[in-house]
């Protein structure tokens, strides 16, 4: 970590504290984590408050002293850089103006626009110090820099620009833009007061940065097979008659883990340090597991080594918590294998980019049934089918090698319902 945030402190001001103690709940790019106050004492000045984003590690967040008649001397403490911690300073106002939230942002950075708007101006070179906003509270849309170019005409101001423009002073003739047409009124879908900018959760942001990584640097190759699932029908069919509980997922899990063992290098990563591959002396399998701020992937450690409902428990128990952002960090850090299922959804294949430094990522699709031709009568029959694609680093492991896994994972996947009764 570089920063973190501040969810919520659990301690007030003048609190005593115990080595131990949870003080407050840290947010990490996965997880929220408990802040443990390392020894005894109380805590005399709280610095960085409930909220705070991107507070910079090493940062000073709180004060704490032995005795408690300390606690006043620290009332109006304020640390070196306290007031920089968890929050970004604001780019300054043009001069002999103050800057307000109302108010646009200082042109010498562009202002307040869309992506799009920015673009624009980079790829024009157009100076934006030198176009007329016209959208609400003075923001520069894309249609004020299209007019600049030459390629419409000026939008009609909103009345916020409107009433913005009549405080300025008038321009020479020679500066003056001819009038515009008379443009139809603007459409609430044109409404830039109607859009809200929602906040990038640091999961999200750590999502972009890794995964955009993985597909510029990483050479992706892609198997695909189908399996069929007749047999895991059975099985769950068999375990639900018990009371026992399995779903597809753990049963691809459990097959795969077992690929991966008579698979080695497909079980691998890349070594940047060492410019190889490296295979992994344990079947540590990762699950993808959808939160409210973005995939975060728990870990089955030695998944090889455990049936199929432990592996079902596990799955269950990690992805309840990974909702919640309760993960430790040591359970979703590393990984040999990753496993991304979209089954739920009515999705029949995809491809999955790699979760660095991972050798190999798999990508299930639901099952359908589809029309098949016993070989031995030649008559037509239906099958419970499912779609698994590889995608693999061609550094560490070649087609060929993620065929022969894919070989595995049916034989496990496909192998007779009472077979998998000694792993269940």
């Amino acid at each position: 970590m570089t920063q973190g945030n501040i969810a919520r402190w659990k301690v007030k001001e003048g609190d005593e504290i115990r080595a131990g103690d949870s003080v407050a709940e840290i947010e990490t790019d996965k997880a929220t984590m408990e802040f443990e106050s390392q020894e005894d004492g109380f805590l005399a000045k709280i610095v960085v408050g409930d909220g705070a984003q991107n507070v910079p590690v090493g940062a000073i967040v709180a004060v704490m002293v032995e005795d408690k008649e300390h606690v006043s001397a620290f009332a109006g403490y304020v640390p070196p850089a306290a007031a920089a911690a968890g929050s970004t300073p604001a780019p300054p106002a043009p001069a002999g103006k103050a800057s307000s939230p109302s108010s646009p942002s200082s042109f010498e950075t562009g202002g307040r626009m869309w992506p799009s708007v920015r673009r624009l101006l980079a790829e024009s070179g157009i100076d934006p110090s030198t176009i007329t906003p016209t959208g609400p509270r003075g923001m520069l849309v894309k249609g004020d820099v299209l007019a600049a170019m030459g390629l419409c005409a000026a939008p009609v101001p909103s009345p916020s620009a409107a009433a913005a423009a009549a405080e300025k002073p008038s321009t020479t003739k020679a500066n003056a833009s001819p009038p515009a047409p008379p443009s139809p009124a603007p459409t609430p879908e044109d409404d830039f007061e109607n859009w809200e900018d929602l906040p990038v959760t640091s999961i999200r942001r750590v999502i972009a940065s890794r995964l955009l990584e993985s597909k510029t640097r990483t050479p992706h190759e892609f198997v695909t097979a189908e399996v069929s699932l007749a047999s895991v029908a059975g099985l769950r069919a068999a375990l639900k008659a018990k009371d026992v509980r399995a779903s597809v997922n753990d049963c691809v899990l459990y097959a795969a883990a077992r690929a991966l063992r008579a698979s080695p290098k497909v079980n691998a990563k890349w070594d940047d340090a060492l410019s190889a591959g490296v295979t992994d002396p344990d079947v540590d399998v990762a699950v993808a597991v959808a939160t409210d701020g973005g995939l975060i992937t728990p870990i089955v450690r030695r998944a090889d080594t455990k049936t199929l409902s432990e592996i079902g428990d596990e799955v269950r128990e990690l992805a309840g918590r990974a909702r919640k952002g309760g993960l430790k960090p040591h359970e979703f850090t590393g990984g040999s294998f990753s496993v991304s299922n979209l089954g739920m959804f009515p999705v029949d294949q995809f491809s999955a980019i790699l979760n660095p430094p991972q050798g190999a990522i798999m990508a299930v699709g639901r099952g359908v049934d589809k029309i098949r031709i016993d070989e031995t009568t030649g008559e037509l029959f239906d099958e419970p089918t499912m779609s698994v694609t590889v995608s693999a680093d061609a550094r560490v492991a070649d087609a060929a090698d993620v065929a022969r896994f894919l070989e595995a994972f049916r034989e496990v996947i496909e192998q007779p319902a009472e077979a998998w009764a000694t792993g269940a």
